[in-house]
């Protein structure tokens, strides 16, 4: 079994441990129900396998985790907060067994204020990843993960996407890199793992952000041999609207828009953060890769207070950049209005989509698509929300979209 694939795996095991107290809970929650009843019936062997690893091993990767991020951050909080360590590791399992928080959760939400309020409020990973955007996702449907097909579609469609200037798949691909800042990432990636930065330093050389230089054939020749393991896709390196140029160390900033169809099919803006990095990363700005970020406010397009993941409490929460020391909490983001219209405009066009999660970068020209997450994210955008998106018109659209699947699946049943 590859790396990945083994990763993968222990991924899907901590959702089960996670869901464990959420499947065999109360079920008032519309979406709460529907989680349990995919809970309680995997669908291939591996699945049934992980299910029963989880139900062994749950106490002990519990206690482990609890007191791992306890060590890292209970200090840190307790100087902030005056809540004792102790309190905190005592929190974290209650949590666990009231709402499924593992202990990372604990961190990134910051429960540790008003945590028994507030965490009810949380659709969590678990739930997403595991069971609503699972049922929602249609077999074969419009291209999202694959990052070329991705673009074909938005240019068919008149979406202003970032150009594929080269698709690399373990042999030369018979033209020379283009004299241009390049971007490199995996054709299928995900959470910015495995992207590259090369600045076009001088004709025919380039140069990453530590500094290493390599000339165009060099390079090429690199590319070519990483993508012998995942393809490669090339694009130029887009440049950030000089507003929010201020607030990165290098890395192009994003703002990561989610849209859902509402009762009427229609697109609808739920929820929009932006992400931009800081320190020594100057190529991604992905929360799990090391960035920070902060949400949007969708009405007036201001920026909120910032922060990272949280997993890691040290640097805690700030107005301005750690490095640049420029505004962000108060700053609207240029063209708001415009990167909502087409946000809107880009899920009519990928409308057998239930929810997407858009990245989109804003330049000095107007707004630009990156990609597009069938399956996004939602612990980064309830990261910067003091009450979690079960409290919001995104959970009755879920809800509303899954009965109407449940629906339509016993119609299924009963024509049988």
């Amino acid at each position: 079994m590859s790396l990945l694939r083994l990763r993968q795996s222990a991924e899907r095991m901590i959702y089960r441990v996670a869901g464990l107290p959420v499947a065999i809970g109360g079920h008032d929650d519309p979406l709460h129900a529907a989680f349990a009843r995919r809970y309680w019936h995997p669908e291939s062997a591996s699945e049934w396998a992980e299910l029963a690893a989880a139900l062994v091993l749950w106490p002990f990767g519990l206690l482990a985790a609890a007191v791992w991020f306890t060590a890292r951050n209970g200090p840190v909080i307790r100087s902030r907060t005056g809540k004792s360590v102790a309190s905190q590791f005592r929190e974290q399992l209650a949590l666990y067994f009231s709402d499924g928080i593992l202990p990372p959760w604990y961190y990134i939400f910051s429960l540790h204020d008003d945590g028994d309020r507030r965490a009810p409020s949380f659709i969590q990973r678990f739930e997403t990843k595991t069971c609503y955007f699972r049922i929602l996702k249609r077999r074969k449907g419009t291209p999202l993960n694959d990052k070329s097909a991705f673009a074909a579609h938005c240019a068919r469609h008149g979406i202003r996407c970032v150009e594929t200037l080269m698709t690399i798949d373990g042999a030369d691909p018979g033209q020379p890199l283009p004299d241009r800042d390049l971007f490199v990432k995996p054709q299928g990636g995900r959470g910015g793992r495995g992207a590259e930065r090369w600045d076009h330093v001088a004709t025919g050389v380039f140069a990453n952000p530590a500094g290493a230089q390599l000339t165009g054939d060099e390079l090429l020749a690199r590319l070519v041999d990483r993508s012998r393991e995942r393809p490669l896709i090339v694009q130029p390196r887009m440049r950030p609207h000089a507003n929010l140029a201020r607030i990165t160390s290098g890395a192009l900033p994003t703002l990561r828009v989610l849209t859902c169809l509402n009762e009427r099919n229609e697109p609808e803006v739920m929820t929009a953060m932006i992400r931009t990095s800081f320190g020594a990363n100057k190529t991604v700005d992905n929360l799990h890769a090391g960035g920070i970020g902060t949400l949007v406010d969708v009405d007036t397009g201001k920026l909120g207070e910032a922060s990272n993941l949280g997993a890691d409490a040290r640097l805690g929460w700030f107005s301005a950049h750690p490095d640049t020391g420029a505004q962000i909490e108060g700053v609207t983001v240029p063209c708001w209005e415009e990167v909502k219209r087409e946000a809107v405009a880009a899920h009519r066009a990928f409308d057998d989509r239930i929810v997407i999660g858009w990245d989109i970068s804003v330049l000095e020209d107007g707004p630009i698509f990156i990609e597009g997450n069938g399956n996004p994210d939602v612990d980064i955008l309830q990261r910067f929300m003091p009450i979690g998106l079960r409290e919001h018109r995104f959970a009755q659209l879920l809800a509303h979209h899954l009965q109407l699947r449940d629906a339509a699946r016993s119609s299924m049943v009963i024509a049988a």
